[in-house]
């Protein structure tokens, strides 16, 4: 399976790949693309398609976790996580045997029980292989829209 990150920040969208380390946890990769935030569907559907074949391989696991998300943090234009998460909706994009899934989350900030991005995959978008970077724009952006 291939899966990336796709973000809406409050200035940009950020679309990164997403890497297994060899203990199986997935962790944000390069290339960390920024697209403004009127970017035309199918920029951005390229832009994911793009991200989704550079995704899949696997990592050797960290050893430290100190600094890993420093080039996601400025590819975004922010110095923390507080800041990155302020405001941001996040989808993920995965392609299967299948076809496409996007799948919206609810943001629940950086602090308490609920932090982080929880996935919402009751209302997701499901879409053939056979798609166009277009239709996977268009989809994405519908996406957002249910982002909680």
């Amino acid at each position: 399976m291939q899966s990336a990150a796709i973000y809406q920040l409050k200035d940009r969208m950020l679309i990164h790949p997403w890497q297994r380390t060899t203990m199986g946890l997935s962790i944000a990769s390069e290339p960390y693309v920024s697209l403004p935030l009127d970017a035309d569907a199918k920029a951005l559907g390229d832009s994911v398609l793009n991200a989704l074949s550079l995704s899949g391989r696997t990592l050797p696991h960290p050893t430290s976790w100190k600094g890993l998300g420093t080039a996601r943090l400025n590819a975004a234009g922010v110095k923390s996580e507080r800041a990155f998460q302020l405001g941001a909706r996040s989808l993920s994009a995965e392609r299967e045997a299948q076809g496409f899934r996007i799948e919206p989350s609810r943001n629940g900030g950086t602090k308490g029980e609920s932090k982080g991005f929880e996935p919402l995959p009751e209302l997701g978008i499901s879409l053939p292989l056979t798609s166009s970077a277009d239709a996977l724009g268009v989809a994405i952006r519908a996406c957002f829209e249910r982002c909680a």
